[in-house]
């Protein structure tokens, strides 16, 4: 099904379970040591790299629900205009166009049927005498 196409999940897009504490690094930093931290700093670093990647997961997200919303915008007032165009028309006239655009179509045919009997006739002619 091609609407399946047009759908996602927004958490597995974003990923947003990446966001804990626990997973950015910060379950338990401590700061007391130098090295413990360098090591917070790390993680802090480690997190900000996450977080600047989820980011741009979100404004990726953002863009597509954009061109969405662009899109059926777009659709809504294309279809707002047919409508108008439908609700406007004048059916007699419409009719009457439709019957002579009939009637043209039928002469146009009936010429060419002509058109094509007029060499047979020549021909006869020619092989006659």
């Amino acid at each position: 099904d091609s609407s399946d196409n047009n759908r996602f999940n927004l958490n597995t897009e974003i990923n947003l379970s990446a966001t804990t504490s626990s997973n950015l690094g910060f379950g338990t930093n401590s700061i007391i040591t130098e090295t413990a931290a360098l090591t917070a700093m790390s993680n802090l670093i480690e997190a900000i790299e996450k977080l600047s990647a989820i980011r741009g997961r979100i404004g990726a997200v953002q863009e597509r629900l954009q061109y969405a919303k662009d899109h059926l915008n777009s659709t809504v007032e294309n279809l707002t205009g047919a409508i108008s165009t439908m609700r406007d028309a004048d059916f007699a006239e419409e009719f009457a166009g439709l019957t002579r655009n009939q009637i043209l179509v039928q002469g146009a045919a009936a010429m060419i049927g002509q058109a094509n009997l007029i060499p047979q006739s020549v021909l006869t002619l020619l092989q006659e005498q």
